[in-house]
């Protein structure tokens, strides 16, 4: 929720960008339940190299093989996901070698190119809400699964027989995929199966951790059940336009036994008794059902606690954006901004609003008699965006019609770019240092 209410942006008091409750005084409850919780929103973790393999290894060595791989399980559906990153926490601290800080490079001597760790503080709450969401930290990242361990404590899951049947599913859909699949389609098969509710970017990093822990690892390149990899390793692709690391980025359906390591998961879950999966089969009821699980219930949970914005008045007129028009576009629930349309062009058979922002932050949606007709400029000077689907986007009203273009210093400039207009409440960032 407070991800959704409040801007990701840089904090002067902790000299770092991140999310800052404070700015919204609707949210003021929640974060004094997370205070309560022992999850202040305003907690950083700022850690050095050793420290940081002290903290891991310290908490890791309280762990088996055996019951990490069955909190993994858990994960699957009974438990919260927080659980899902303890099998490949034990292993990164079991596997990877004593070792000084040893610098990527003259210009990023703040990064350690054996392990990954870099300096910089972390937003406590964020961590911990992307765990318990069920992603592990990205490309084995030591600072991360230190503070997943210190979360994934009192009493442990159990896997449960639908637990153990959603990973069953999980190896049955990677190895039903066509030879040489890669890992986005296989990301898209995962969603497709409707096994777990997961959008691609969680699809994505799902697939990543099973590939760190070696499930989905070539054997030329390893994960980490089999030995440690560096992080110089694990950041070699075979190309740039391959975003995850290694093992992953070097992955496809033909690894292995269809695309899976049988060698390396049953050598971290053989004593898990993980059933083979029939996808033709009906599917069994899940236990407990989604909307008692963490994430199945998330989203009632948030529309409960969201505090209910002020409705606002319809767009004034009908039909699609036009020329002359203005939009207002509320940035958040105390800020809103608004664009002025100067023509309409059509691109690909889709009309788009050529854009440009006016002056003026707004704590409420303006009327057409508060409007300022003039532009407002980025830094490097007068911009315009192409935007489509105003008329039909969330908190975007028309509040005003036949308006003349405004006043500016400068010529309008033909180039900009081409979205969705959801994208307006991000880009007026560029042109508003106040948001």
């Amino acid at each position: 929720m407070i991800r959704k209410r409040v801007p990701f942006e840089w904090d002067d008091a902790t000299e770092m960008t991140r999310f800052v409750p404070s700015r919204d005084a609707d949210l003021a409850p929640l974060a004094g339940m997370l205070r309560e919780a022992g999850l202040d929103p305003d907690a950083t973790d700022e850690v050095g190299h050793d420290s940081c393999w002290d903290r891991l290894r310290a908490r890791a060595v309280q762990w088996d093989l055996r019951a990490a791989a069955e909190a993994f399980a858990a994960s699957m559906w009974s438990a919260p996901g927080g659980w899902r990153s303890v099998l490949p926490a034990v292993l990164l601290a079991t596997s990877a070698p004593e070792h000084e800080l040893t610098p990527w490079s003259e210009q990023s001597a703040d990064m350690c190119e054996v392990c990954g760790w870099r300096t910089g503080r972390r937003q406590v709450v964020d961590e911990w809400a992307s765990r318990m969401a069920g992603t592990t930290p990205l490309d084995g990242d030591p600072i991360g699964y230190g503070l997943a361990l210190s979360w994934t404590v009192g009493e442990r899951p159990v896997a449960t027989d639908y637990d153990r049947w959603v990973l069953g599913a999980v190896r049955a859909v990677i190895k039903a995929l066509p030879p040489q699949t890669r890992h986005a389609k296989a990301a898209d098969a995962l969603r497709a199966a409707k096994i777990v509710p997961m959008d691609r970017y969680a699809a994505v990093g799902f697939l990543e951790t099973l590939a760190l822990v070696g499930v989905l690892a070539p054997i030329e390149r390893p994960g980490l059940a089999e030995r440690f990899t560096t992080y110089r390793e694990r950041d070699q692709r075979p190309n740039v336009r391959v975003e995850p690391q290694a093992p992953l980025a070097w992955w496809n359906s033909s690894v292995g036994d269809r695309g899976w390591r049988d060698d390396v998961f049953d050598r971290l879950f053989g004593s898990l008794d993980v059933p083979v999966v029939d996808l033709e089969a009906p599917q069994p009821s899940p236990v407990p059902p989604s909307k008692e699980t963490t994430l199945g219930g998330l989203a009632a949970r948030v529309r409960a606690l969201t505090p209910r914005p002020p409705k606002v008045a319809a767009s004034i007129g009908t039909g699609p954006a036009a020329s002359g028009d203005v939009w207002a576009v509320r940035v958040r629930p105390d800020a809103w901004v608004t664009v002025y349309v100067h023509e309409i062009m059509l691109s690909r058979d889709r009309p788009y609003a050529k854009t440009e922002f006016l002056s003026g932050v707004f704590p409420q949606m303006p009327s057409a008699d508060q409007l300022v007709m003039v532009g407002q400029p980025r830094t490097s000077g007068r911009d315009v965006n192409y935007v489509h689907s105003l008329e039909k986007t969330p908190w975007v009203r028309r509040v005003a019609q036949g308006m003349p273009a405004p006043h500016a210093s400068e010529t309008l400039p033909e180039r900009g770019g081409w979205q969705a207009a959801k994208q307006l409440v991000h880009l007026a960032g560029w042109n508003f240092t106040e948001l």
